[in-house]
């Protein structure tokens, strides 16, 4: 999938934060972070901009979550990832936000490493984020959480990578129109 093609995926926007300039590639982009030409680079002594979390209940007030789905579901994988690590980070660990947390940054690695073409991340981390929602899921049941139907999440994240990615055989490839969008609250 080239460039072009990721600008197919669409969904409702939840926040008014832009985008980046550039959806990270590693080995083709500089580093966003590390590299002085990144989009999200800061000078050393910079501080790093402050992540608000209130909790998951108030999650509708959580902007670097919601900006989470915007990136994610918009192909920015790799920052999708930074933005929910960032709150992986406020929360108590082994929490139940802490594991959703883990769960979807696992995801957005996933889509990532298909986009890559690395078979291996991808059953890795296919395995893992299925382990953690998996637990959510037994704790909240058919319930939302933080906005999420995470049991229909996770399964239409099993139904598309049954279909982009076959252990053994590889990677297909990415399909926007069958992507797993999810827009919480909705």
């Amino acid at each position: 999938m080239n460039d072009a093609e990721l600008t197919q995926f669409r969904a409702t926007r939840l926040t008014a934060i832009a985008f980046p300039p550039y959806r990270f590639l590693p080995g083709r982009d500089p580093h966003p972070t590390a590299s002085p030409k990144g989009h999200s680079y800061l000078p050393p002594g910079t501080p790093e901009p402050a992540v608000e979390w209130e909790s998951a209940a108030a999650w509708e007030k959580c902007e670097a979550y919601l900006y989470g789905w915007d990136l994610c579901n918009h192909a920015y994988w790799w920052e999708a990832h930074e933005a929910w690590e960032g709150l992986w980070h406020e929360v108590e660990r082994g929490s139940l936000p802490h594991r959703f947390l883990q769960g979807l940054i696992q995801v957005a690695a996933c889509h990532l490493k298909l986009r890559l073409g690395r078979a291996d991340g991808v059953e890795r981390l296919r395995e893992s984020s299925r382990g953690y929602l998996s637990s959510v899921i037994e704790e909240v049941k058919d319930a939302s959480y933080m906005g999420v139907r995470v049991r229909e999440f996770a399964a239409s994240v099993d139904a598309y990578y049954a279909k982009v990615f076959r252990p053994g055989e590889g990677v297909v490839g990415h399909d926007p129109a069958i992507f797993p969008y999810c827009v919480p609250g909705r």
